[in-house]
């Protein structure tokens, strides 16, 4: 059953450079970037963005170049990302938790020509990161004979208040000069709204992370689309908690806000602790997050204390059972359910404020966005099934992304011929064209000769068994099943029960191949988590492997 929604919005053919320059127009004098005592409006923002452009280009930079960038979430990083997206540069973000070999791939494999970082932040060096990589990599001009294509690199004093002239230790910015001004405009004139801007490399757990291709048109449109899914305008305060180098970062905290005249609430990095002190003291309207991370800001002590009833809307991806458990301890006025990918900008389908059921609110992930064409298929056979099937989540439209960049056989097993993208993931379209995600087919368990979704028992455990706040599921290898479904589950507060009692409770509401074989009991402080936020199934099966290897079971 296809699913296509009507005409796309204006945004979707916007150049990141077009959609600043609309908010400038329309919002020139309201805060765009808060960060700490910093305030920054969309038309001082557009000065500083045009005094980066033009001290890049003047330093070397090209439109066309791969740049790579490491930064933590500050007011540089936006300077950085439209200055360097308005002279049709390609950001690469680095995730400045990697360490020398990961950082090594993204290089090499991004074919980038120069870097722009923070030298440090907080507790991370990130130029004695770029130096085990590479001594050669230094501030200035760069010789490395293993990564030849990179000419420079720009370096951010830390200490700095902001970035000043030209030198080692600042970022390149200068007032332009009339011919600078003509060639910035000239540059961003030609630009497209199909030209790629970004390569993210997809957080991965077990492989080598695939560098993605997007155009200006996937981020404008998503953060279009988030903005009006979560009815954000220009009054709202939005509270970082997202990564700088994830898609679930750049949109929700650039693309998003500064599409309505909103301002980002910037916290640096993710800390329980300062997300409820900033909420606070900025009265931020709007967050969203991982499960993990509203774990850890529910069971911080300053959560009962601090006055965050300013927090009226929410971006989610959860079960529908940690849905209720986030709208009672935030009292939401709007929460809302994503389905995103990294291959499609962030969120391509969303609940929206008029979606009024609250069965479809917290059960469903939403529409597809205007101007996608969704269908599910069989994985086996390629042919749609009707609605209520579950299959594959496959989509095409505007945003899809470009492919993967230098990985021909990858992007022709993702993209097929008529455009649509697979996505590897399991669900369904009711009858309503609202979508129903429920894992990754890579997460499905066989066990006895019968499909398990990881996905849909974690919901059911969090549905249907009271103890239970969170869990997780793994198969691991077993001589009898093939593979045994496997749960790690966190207990909600003051309630006690034991694995054995998971299990017996699941018995009767559930077939008895997807009731876990062991239930493991975990701490909140204990969840091993992606850098990106999402808990680290790959570290989870590999706990249980260990686990169950001390009972002797295989």
């Amino acid at each position: 059953m296809p699913i296509i929604s009507e005409e796309p919005a204006e945004a979707t053919r916007r150049t990141i450079w077009q959609a600043l320059e609309n908010s400038v127009e329309l919002y020139g004098e309201l805060d765009a970037i808060v960060y700490q005592e910093t305030r920054v409006t969309y038309a001082q923002l557009r000065q500083q963005v045009d005094r980066l452009a033009a001290g890049l280009l003047a330093s070397g930079i090209q439109p066309g170049d791969h740049v790579a960038i490491i930064f933590p979430a500050i007011p540089e990083w936006i300077y950085v990302h439209y200055a360097l997206a308005s002279i049709g540069a390609v950001i690469v973000p680095i995730n400045f938790n990697y360490r020398a070999d990961e950082v090594r791939w993204v290089l090499r494999q991004g074919d980038v020509a120069a870097i722009i970082t923070l030298d440090s932040f907080r507790t991370i060096d990130f130029l004695e990161l770029l130096h085990s990589v590479d001594p050669a990599l230094k501030p200035g001009e760069v010789r490395s004979e293993q990564f030849p294509l990179i000419k420079r690199m720009f370096v951010l004093d830390s200490d700095a208040k902001r970035p000043g002239t030209s030198g080692r230790r600042t970022l390149p910015s200068h007032e332009p000069s009339p011919a600078e001004r003509a060639r910035l405009a000239e540059i961003r004139a030609r630009q497209t709204a199909d030209d790629a801007c970004y390569i993210l490399f997809t957080s991965g757990s077990t492989a080598r992370p695939k560098p993605a291709l997007l155009a200006h048109r996937t981020i404008c449109g998503a953060g279009h689309y988030m903005a009006r899914a979560v009815n954000v305008g220009k009054d709202d305060r939005v509270l970082q908690q997202w990564t700088t180098f994830h898609v679930g970062g750049i949109v929700p905290c650039i693309a998003m806000p500064h599409s309505v005249g909103a301002a980002i609430c910037l916290l640096g990095a993710f800390e329980p602790g300062l997300v409820l002190e900033v909420a606070e003291r900025e009265r931020c309207t709007m967050t969203g997050g991982f499960d993990t991370n509203f774990t850890k800001i529910m069971d911080h002590p300053d959560f009962s204390t601090r006055d965050i009833s300013s927090l009226k809307k929410c971006l989610a991806g959860c079960t529908p059972s940690y849905y209720d458990r986030l709208q009672a301890a935030f009292n939401f006025d709007l929460l809302v359910m994503t389905y995103g990918i990294t291959e499609g900008g962030s969120a391509v389908a969303m609940v929206t404020p008029r979606d009024t059921d609250p069965e479809i609110r917290r059960s469903s992930n939403g529409r597809p966005h205007p101007g996608l064409e969704f269908r599910i298929i069989d994985p086996q056979t390629g042919r749609p099934v009707p609605a209520g099937t579950p299959g594959e989540i496959i989509f095409r439209g505007w945003a899809a992304f470009l492919g993967y960049y230098k990985m021909p056989e990858e992007t022709a097993a993702t993209i097929d011929a008529d455009g649509f993208v697979h996505t590897g993931d399991f669900g369904w379209l009711d009858e309503q064209g609202y979508l129903y995600y429920r894992g990754r087919y890579k997460q499905m368990i066989k066990t006895g000769g019968e499909n398990v979704s990881q996905r849909e028992v974690e919901i059911f455990l969090e549905d249907n068994i009271p103890e239970v706040a969170l869990a997780q599921v793994v198969g691991v290898p077993d001589e009898t099943w093939g593979e045994a479904v496997v749960a790690f589950v966190q207990l909600r507060a003051g309630m006690r029960t034991t694995s054995d009692g998971i299990r017996e409770a699941c018995r009767g509401k559930i077939a008895n191949f997807k009731i876990p074989k062991h239930v493991f009991l975990i701490d909140a402080r204990d969840w091993p988590v992606l850098d990106v936020g999402r808990p680290d199934k790959h570290t989870l099966r590999q706990m249980a492997m260990e686990r169950l290897g001390r009972l002797k079971i295989n």
